[in-house]
């Protein structure tokens, strides 16, 4: 029998996928127990980011701005593009595996016999590593939800909130009310919060006066403004922002109004916590022409490519916004797949003026759908017909073989099929 230290980091995952028998649980009871165990020494700063679009680029970008500061910071993040340790970044860089299999570890001993999601289980390592790396800010994104999401363990000193959609309904509601409560849970008592959905769900607005938040809410605390293409202007409302700050009003580069509206909600998230991390202006240069990998991520070439994990209706909504503006001449040919919990007629609706053919990938997991069912989904509109498997690879390259100068490939759906690719991407030798 194999012992604990010997495991590599592709038994651990192997390992903590089969503690529980379900793949989703929400609950806090069983990480608190746990956490309780691990006892972490908190950092200076804790920034939890929640909301269905948008949070991953957000605490991306804190990231950023902080590390460009000086702050030592921790930022966990799900789900991975291609490798594990993407979800543990300590100032930077990626965990290294030997350090994440040491605090598997640690949280098996501590669990007992209390069983653990894979989420969980990966949620109470990173918290363990940062724990261990002498930090001042630790942000977390929320896997799913907020109210029960593991990440919601911690009390905050900042909650955000970006935009809220529809999204995971099985488990967090039908309705843009019923998951704007879910995402409300991050929120605490007279807590600070930055909410950067320009619209949001009353059941969060409700949940914001009933816990008297400081909360700094867009289009009425702070503002973003196109002032020329490419350009946008932030302002805070002088009127509930008390005191004077380099970011009380600046410009920003976006090439769109919903990457506009992310940059803002992380000025209006430094500025709420400018008394506890404070920054200087020079600070915020990271943040011109930022990009975060497969977010609306534009690769020029011969054949133009585009990678975006979008995949619910107001993500894909964006991306097609964008492929709108960005003209070609020639072919658009999408390699596409969705999980099954997925509004795929939906996204067929949104996307089919931007798409001439579609190459249909199979991905592997529970909630994938097999080429038959995401075949009766697209009924109507061109399909490849594909003499080969379809692994998401070999459906890219055969997308790249049927495509000429003039034309694109769209590459979206699913962070499993984006990351399968991006990482053949990057081993592959150029021509």
């Amino acid at each position: 029998m194999q012992v604990q230290s010997d495991r590599t980091l592709s038994d651990w995952l192997a390992y903590i996928e089969s503690v529980h028998p379900r793949t989703i649980d929400l609950s806090l009871d069983r990480p608190r127990r746990v956490i309780h165990q691990l006892r972490p020494v908190r950092p200076a700063v804790v920034i939890t980011v929640a909301g269905t679009n948008g949070k991953g680029s957000t605490a991306a970008m804190l990231d950023a701005v902080y590390r460009a500061a000086g702050y030592r910071v921790g930022t966990y993040t799900s789900p991975h593009l291609v490798q594990y340790g993407e979800r543990v970044r300590i100032n930077g860089k990626h965990a290294r595996d030997d350090k994440l299999c040491q605090a598997f570890c640690r949280v098996d001993r501590a669990r007992g016999m209390i069983p653990l999601t894979y989420f969980e289980f990966g949620t109470l390592a990173a918290l363990d590593i940062f724990s261990d790396s002498d930090l001042d800010i630790w942000i977390l994104e929320v896997g799913m939800g907020g109210r029960l999401d593991a990440v919601n363990i911690l009390d905050p000193d900042l909650a955000v909130i970006t935009s809220v959609g529809m999204d995971h309904e099985a488990w967090l509601g039908d309705s843009r009310d019923a998951i704007g409560k879910e995402k409300a849970g991050i929120l605490r008592f007279r807590g600070r919060s930055v909410i950067s959905d320009p619209s949001p769900p009353a059941t969060l607005l409700s949940r914001v006066e009933a816990l008297d938040c400081q909360a700094r809410l867009i289009n009425r605390d702070y503002r973003i403004r196109n002032v020329s293409k490419g350009r946008w202007s932030f302002t805070a409302d002088a009127d509930f922002w008390p005191g004077r700050s380099v970011i009380n009003s600046c410009e920003i580069d976006a090439t769109s109004p919903v990457w506009a509206q992310n940059v803002a909600g992380v000025l209006a998230s430094l500025r709420s916590l400018n008394d506890l991390a404070p920054i200087e202006a020079n600070h915020l240069e990271v943040l011109q022409n930022f990009s975060v990998p497969a977010r609306q991520q534009r690769r020029p070439g011969l054949v133009t490519t585009w990678f975006d994990v979008a995949h619910n209706l107001q993500a894909v909504s964006a991306l097609a916004e964008q492929l709108e503006a960005d003209c070609v001449q020639g072919t658009t040919r999408a390699v596409f797949s969705m999980l099954q919990d997925k509004d795929i007629a939906g996204t067929i609706e949104v996307m089919k003026d931007c798409v001439d053919s579609w190459y249909l990938a199979e991905l592997e997991g529970p909630r994938a759908l097999g080429i038959s069912e995401l075949r009766t989904s697209l009924s109507g509109v061109e399909v490849a017909d594909l003499a080969i498997s379809t692994p998401p690879r070999a459906v890219y390259r055969a997308a790249l073989e049927d495509s000429q100068p003039g034309d694109r490939i769209v590459v979206f759906g699913s962070f499993y099929l984006v990351g399968d690719i991006l990482d053949w991407e990057s081993k592959r030798t150029p021509g």
